[in-house]
């Protein structure tokens, strides 16, 4: 018996389900963590208006959907003259899910936070706004420090586990983890 700490594969082409197939071995699957949103209240704690800027770092799809979500909530409309920072194209062409992408100033990089090094220097005059987890890197702080640039960050999502019965856990052969920020005991 094999547990995978992550959600179930969507489609039945998963990798997973040839394994199982191939060697007889029972396989499931449980994510061991979750991505849930601050209130607005918790962010309203944090002192951060978001008018205030006039530009938005995302580093993630999740900082997009909260980082709406939580505007929304909060009945703030974002300006169409906001420019976006994305880490990547990928995450730049989910912003088309809440806003009209072509209307937009949108900028990406090649998945590397200092592939936007270039963009923040070409932009020193925007105010950055930075959407973050309660877990996330301060590369970005330094980026935005070596040019002398105004931003300023919030937590807008954080990342938290997820409850697992220790006798649950105890009734698999292999535990196989998958983690962005490693694995401690």
């Amino acid at each position: 018996k094999i547990l995978v700490s992550q959600p179930k594969p969507a489609t039945g082409k998963s990798p997973y389900f040839d394994i199982a197939e191939k060697h007889k071995v029972q396989i499931d699957f449980c994510s061991f963590i979750k991505v849930e949103g601050v209130t607005s209240k918790e962010f309203r704690q944090q002192k951060v208006s978001i008018l205030d800027h006039t530009a938005i770092v995302f580093l993630s799809r999740h900082a997009i959907d909260h980082f709406f979500t939580l505007c929304k909530e909060l009945r703030v409309t974002i300006p169409d003259d906001m420019k976006y920072f994305c880490l990547s194209e990928t995450i730049s062409l989910y912003i088309q899910k809440y806003v009209q992408y072509r209307k937009r100033k949108v900028f990406f990089g090649n998945g590397h936070i200092q592939d936007l090094d270039p963009l923040f220097a070409k932009h020193k005059t925007e105010k950055f706004f930075v959407p973050t987890s309660n877990v996330h890197n301060a590369e970005i702080n330094a980026l935005f420090d070596k040019h002398d640039i105004t931003h300023s960050q919030a937590e807008m999502y954080r990342t938290v586990s997820t409850d697992i019965e220790a006798e649950y856990i105890k009734s698999y052969d292999m535990l196989i983890f998958f983690s962005p920020h490693g694995i401690e005991s």
